[in-house]
Protein backbone atom coordinates (compact mmCIF):
# COMPACT_ATOMS: atom_id res chain seq x y z
CA UNK A 1 0.00 0.00 0.00
CA UNK A 2 0.94 3.57 -0.18
CA UNK A 3 1.84 5.14 3.08
CA UNK A 4 -0.54 7.76 3.76
CA UNK A 5 0.32 10.67 5.72
CA UNK A 6 -2.49 9.85 8.27
CA UNK A 7 -5.14 6.80 8.78
CA UNK A 8 -6.53 5.54 11.59
CA UNK A 9 -9.38 2.90 13.00
CA UNK A 10 -10.39 2.57 16.24
CA UNK A 11 -11.64 -1.06 17.28
CA UNK A 12 -12.66 -0.91 20.99
CA UNK A 13 -16.26 -2.37 20.07
CA UNK A 14 -14.57 -5.79 19.63
CA UNK A 15 -14.33 -7.88 22.05
CA UNK A 16 -11.57 -11.12 22.33
CA UNK A 17 -10.35 -12.40 25.45
CA UNK A 18 -7.30 -14.04 24.20
CA UNK A 19 -5.90 -11.12 21.61
CA UNK A 20 -8.11 -7.79 21.58
CA UNK A 21 -7.01 -5.34 18.92
CA UNK A 22 -7.61 -1.83 20.29
CA UNK A 23 -6.63 0.52 17.35
CA UNK A 24 -3.80 0.85 14.82
CA UNK A 25 -2.82 3.53 11.96
CA UNK A 26 -0.34 4.85 10.04
CA UNK A 27 1.52 8.41 9.96
CA UNK A 28 3.71 10.19 7.93
CA UNK A 29 5.23 12.12 11.19
CA UNK A 30 6.20 15.96 10.96
CA UNK A 31 9.89 17.69 11.66
CA UNK A 32 10.17 16.82 15.20
CA UNK A 33 6.81 15.35 16.61
CA UNK A 34 7.17 13.92 19.85
CA UNK A 35 5.02 11.65 21.99
CA UNK A 36 5.08 11.96 25.62
CA UNK A 37 6.43 10.43 28.41
CA UNK A 38 3.77 9.01 28.89
CA UNK A 39 2.23 5.27 30.50
CA UNK A 40 -0.45 3.02 28.59
CA UNK A 41 -2.38 0.40 30.04
CA UNK A 42 -1.64 -1.48 26.80
CA UNK A 43 0.53 -3.12 24.10
CA UNK A 44 1.53 -0.87 21.24
CA UNK A 45 4.18 -1.81 18.46
CA UNK A 46 5.52 0.79 15.81
CA UNK A 47 7.02 -0.36 12.13
CA UNK A 48 9.10 2.07 10.81
CA UNK A 49 8.40 2.34 6.95
CA UNK A 50 11.09 5.26 6.19
CA UNK A 51 13.52 8.03 7.82
CA UNK A 52 14.51 8.30 11.34
CA UNK A 53 13.66 8.58 15.17
CA UNK A 54 14.01 8.27 18.65
CA UNK A 55 12.69 6.17 21.14
CA UNK A 56 13.27 6.17 24.84
CA UNK A 57 11.89 3.95 27.65
CA UNK A 58 12.94 2.41 30.88
CA UNK A 59 16.17 4.53 30.87
CA UNK A 60 17.44 3.55 27.65
CA UNK A 61 16.88 5.50 24.45
CA UNK A 62 17.55 3.80 20.66
CA UNK A 63 18.05 5.73 17.46
CA UNK A 64 16.10 3.94 14.97
CA UNK A 65 14.92 3.96 11.63
CA UNK A 66 13.41 2.01 8.43
CA UNK A 67 12.93 -1.76 8.90
CA UNK A 68 13.15 -1.02 12.58
CA UNK A 69 10.61 -0.71 15.62
CA UNK A 70 9.76 -0.66 19.36
CA UNK A 71 7.38 -2.08 21.78
CA UNK A 72 5.73 0.02 24.30
CA UNK A 73 4.70 -1.87 27.54
CA UNK A 74 1.59 -1.68 29.80
CA UNK A 75 2.79 0.87 32.90
CA UNK A 76 5.98 1.38 31.80
CA UNK A 77 6.97 5.13 31.00
CA UNK A 78 7.76 5.84 26.75
CA UNK A 79 8.61 8.73 24.48
CA UNK A 80 9.15 8.94 21.31
CA UNK A 81 10.60 11.73 18.53
CA UNK A 82 10.89 12.03 14.87
CA UNK A 83 13.95 12.98 13.46
CA UNK A 84 14.48 16.71 12.83
CA UNK A 85 16.12 16.13 9.50
CA UNK A 86 14.12 12.99 8.30
CA UNK A 87 11.22 12.35 10.46
CA UNK A 88 9.82 8.44 10.54
CA UNK A 89 6.79 7.40 8.75
CA UNK A 90 5.65 4.44 10.67
CA UNK A 91 2.32 2.32 11.65
CA UNK A 92 1.14 1.00 14.92
CA UNK A 93 -0.71 -1.30 16.75
CA UNK A 94 -2.44 -1.44 20.36
CA UNK A 95 -3.27 -4.23 21.87
CA UNK A 96 -4.47 -6.34 24.73
CA UNK A 97 -5.10 -9.99 25.70
CA UNK A 98 -4.60 -13.24 27.97
CA UNK A 99 -2.30 -14.36 25.72
CA UNK A 100 0.12 -11.56 25.13
CA UNK A 101 2.55 -11.90 27.95
CA UNK A 102 2.28 -15.63 26.37
CA UNK A 103 3.19 -14.23 22.83
CA UNK A 104 6.01 -12.21 24.08
CA UNK A 105 7.80 -14.58 26.39
CA UNK A 106 8.04 -17.30 23.72
CA UNK A 107 9.56 -14.23 21.87
CA UNK A 108 12.23 -12.02 22.27
CA UNK A 109 10.98 -8.98 23.18
CA UNK A 110 10.46 -7.44 26.53
CA UNK A 111 10.42 -4.13 28.38
CA UNK A 112 14.39 -5.09 28.56
CA UNK A 113 14.74 -5.30 24.52
CA UNK A 114 11.92 -3.79 23.63
CA UNK A 115 13.23 -3.43 19.74
CA UNK A 116 13.31 -5.02 16.71
CA UNK A 117 14.17 -5.47 13.15
CA UNK A 118 12.44 -6.69 10.29
CA UNK A 119 13.23 -7.00 6.14
CA UNK A 120 9.03 -7.48 5.29
CA UNK A 121 7.59 -3.91 4.72
CA UNK A 122 5.55 -5.27 2.13
CA UNK A 123 4.03 -7.84 4.27
CA UNK A 124 3.16 -5.84 7.26
CA UNK A 125 1.80 -3.30 5.42
CA UNK A 126 -0.37 -5.67 3.71
CA UNK A 127 -1.73 -6.12 7.46
CA UNK A 128 -2.06 -3.50 8.04
CA UNK A 129 -4.08 -2.22 5.00
CA UNK A 130 -6.23 -5.59 5.84
CA UNK A 131 -7.02 -4.22 9.48
CA UNK A 132 -7.86 -1.10 8.35
CA UNK A 133 -10.18 -2.92 5.71
CA UNK A 134 -12.13 -4.14 8.56
CA UNK A 135 -14.41 -1.07 9.41
CA UNK A 136 -17.70 -2.43 9.83
CA UNK A 137 -17.66 -4.13 13.44
CA UNK A 138 -19.03 -7.68 12.04
CA UNK A 139 -17.79 -11.44 12.90
CA UNK A 140 -16.68 -11.63 9.47
CA UNK A 141 -14.50 -8.34 10.15
CA UNK A 142 -13.22 -9.54 13.37
CA UNK A 143 -12.14 -12.52 12.37
CA UNK A 144 -10.36 -10.56 9.11
CA UNK A 145 -8.70 -8.33 11.77
CA UNK A 146 -7.75 -11.30 14.18
CA UNK A 147 -5.84 -12.81 11.49
CA UNK A 148 -4.40 -9.32 10.00
CA UNK A 149 -2.91 -9.06 13.88
CA UNK A 150 -1.78 -12.72 14.10
CA UNK A 151 -0.11 -11.95 10.74
CA UNK A 152 1.42 -9.26 12.31
CA UNK A 153 2.57 -10.65 15.47
CA UNK A 154 4.03 -13.58 13.91
CA UNK A 155 6.80 -11.24 12.02
CA UNK A 156 7.62 -8.94 14.80
CA UNK A 157 7.88 -11.93 17.40
CA UNK A 158 10.06 -13.91 15.25
CA UNK A 159 13.15 -14.20 17.46
CA UNK A 160 15.39 -13.62 14.66
CA UNK A 161 14.11 -10.09 14.20
CA UNK A 162 15.40 -8.94 17.59
CA UNK A 163 19.55 -8.42 18.03
CA UNK A 164 21.29 -11.75 18.68
CA UNK A 165 24.07 -9.99 21.00
CA UNK A 166 21.23 -8.19 23.30
CA UNK A 167 21.33 -9.41 27.23
CA UNK A 168 17.98 -10.19 26.85
CA UNK A 169 17.99 -12.14 23.57
CA UNK A 170 20.47 -14.45 25.16
CA UNK A 171 18.53 -15.55 27.83
CA UNK A 172 15.32 -15.93 25.65
CA UNK A 173 17.74 -18.05 23.17
CA UNK A 174 18.63 -20.48 26.66
CA UNK A 175 14.60 -20.68 27.72
CA UNK A 176 13.68 -21.24 23.91
CA UNK A 177 16.30 -23.92 23.91
CA UNK A 178 15.20 -25.64 26.88
CA UNK A 179 11.41 -25.48 25.75
CA UNK A 180 12.08 -26.96 22.61
CA UNK A 181 13.98 -30.04 24.01
CA UNK A 182 11.28 -30.68 26.70
CA UNK A 183 8.74 -30.83 23.91
CA UNK A 184 10.87 -32.83 21.26
CA UNK A 185 13.04 -34.80 23.21
CA UNK A 186 11.52 -38.05 22.03
CA UNK A 187 12.20 -36.92 18.51
CA UNK A 188 16.31 -37.32 16.09
CA UNK A 189 16.71 -33.75 17.83
CA UNK A 190 19.82 -32.55 17.14
CA UNK A 191 21.57 -29.35 18.14
CA UNK A 192 22.09 -28.02 14.80
CA UNK A 193 17.99 -28.27 14.44
CA UNK A 194 17.74 -26.24 17.50
CA UNK A 195 19.99 -23.41 16.11
CA UNK A 196 17.93 -23.39 12.71
CA UNK A 197 14.87 -23.00 14.51
CA UNK A 198 15.92 -19.90 16.54
CA UNK A 199 17.74 -18.63 12.90
CA UNK A 200 21.74 -18.29 14.88
CA UNK A 201 24.47 -19.84 14.51
CA UNK A 202 25.33 -23.17 16.28
CA UNK A 203 28.07 -22.03 17.71
CA UNK A 204 26.66 -19.27 19.33
CA UNK A 205 23.90 -20.92 20.47
CA UNK A 206 25.94 -23.79 22.45
CA UNK A 207 28.14 -20.99 24.03
CA UNK A 208 25.18 -19.00 25.05
CA UNK A 209 23.39 -22.11 26.82
CA UNK A 210 26.69 -23.01 27.87
CA UNK A 211 27.65 -20.11 29.76
CA UNK A 212 23.95 -20.07 31.11
CA UNK A 213 23.62 -23.88 32.36
CA UNK A 214 26.88 -25.14 32.34
CA UNK A 215 26.27 -27.74 30.18
CA UNK A 216 26.04 -27.91 26.22
CA UNK A 217 22.40 -27.91 24.46
CA UNK A 218 23.81 -31.85 23.43
CA UNK A 219 24.64 -32.16 27.14
CA UNK A 220 20.93 -31.20 27.99
CA UNK A 221 18.91 -33.35 25.51
CA UNK A 222 20.85 -35.97 27.16
CA UNK A 223 20.62 -35.66 30.40
CA UNK A 224 17.07 -34.90 29.69
CA UNK A 225 15.93 -38.05 28.00
CA UNK A 226 18.07 -39.94 30.78
CA UNK A 227 15.84 -38.36 33.26
CA UNK A 228 12.94 -39.12 31.68
CA UNK A 229 13.93 -43.03 30.38
CA UNK A 230 14.51 -43.55 34.42
CA UNK A 231 10.77 -41.96 35.05
CA UNK A 232 10.11 -44.16 33.07
CA UNK A 233 11.59 -47.42 34.25
CA UNK A 234 11.04 -46.60 37.59
CA UNK A 235 6.64 -46.14 37.07
CA UNK A 236 5.56 -47.86 34.27
CA UNK A 237 5.37 -51.43 32.83
CA UNK A 238 6.89 -50.70 29.87
CA UNK A 239 9.92 -52.61 27.67
CA UNK A 240 13.24 -51.11 27.06
CA UNK A 241 12.81 -50.92 23.69
CA UNK A 242 9.44 -49.10 24.24
CA UNK A 243 11.52 -46.70 26.65
CA UNK A 244 14.17 -46.20 24.09
CA UNK A 245 11.90 -45.07 21.82
CA UNK A 246 9.91 -43.26 23.70
CA UNK A 247 12.91 -40.57 24.63
CA UNK A 248 14.35 -40.29 20.93
CA UNK A 249 16.58 -43.64 20.43
CA UNK A 250 15.98 -46.39 17.99
CA UNK A 251 18.68 -48.28 18.74
CA UNK A 252 17.81 -49.93 22.58
CA UNK A 253 21.81 -50.84 22.66
CA UNK A 254 22.86 -47.43 22.21
CA UNK A 255 20.01 -46.68 24.68
CA UNK A 256 21.32 -48.63 27.61
CA UNK A 257 24.92 -47.54 26.70
CA UNK A 258 24.01 -44.22 27.53
CA UNK A 259 21.82 -45.19 30.48
CA UNK A 260 24.64 -47.06 31.77
CA UNK A 261 27.14 -44.03 31.41
CA UNK A 262 24.87 -41.44 32.56
CA UNK A 263 22.83 -43.33 35.02
CA UNK A 264 25.24 -45.26 37.16
CA UNK A 265 23.63 -48.64 36.29
CA UNK A 266 21.93 -50.46 33.37
CA UNK A 267 18.56 -49.71 32.68
CA UNK A 268 17.31 -53.53 33.71
CA UNK A 269 19.54 -53.11 37.10
CA UNK A 270 18.17 -49.36 37.21
CA UNK A 271 14.58 -51.07 37.20
CA UNK A 272 15.14 -53.91 39.63
CA UNK A 273 17.35 -51.32 42.10
CA UNK A 274 13.69 -49.03 42.17
CA UNK A 275 11.07 -52.22 42.94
Amino acid sequence: MDIVQYQFSNFSSIHNVDLKLYYCGTEQCQSGHEVGPMVRNYYKIHYIHSGKGEFRTGGKSYRLGKGQGFLITPENLSYYRADGDDPWTYSWVAFNGMQVEYYLKRSLLSDEQPVFSSDRDEYIQACFLEMFKATQHTLTDELRLLGALYSFLSVILDPASVPAGSTGAKGQYVEQTIAFIEQEYATDLTVGQLAERLKINRKYLSKIFKDATGITPQQYIIMYRMNRAGELIRKSALSMSEIACSVGYNDPFQFSRMFKKVMGEAPRDYRNSSE
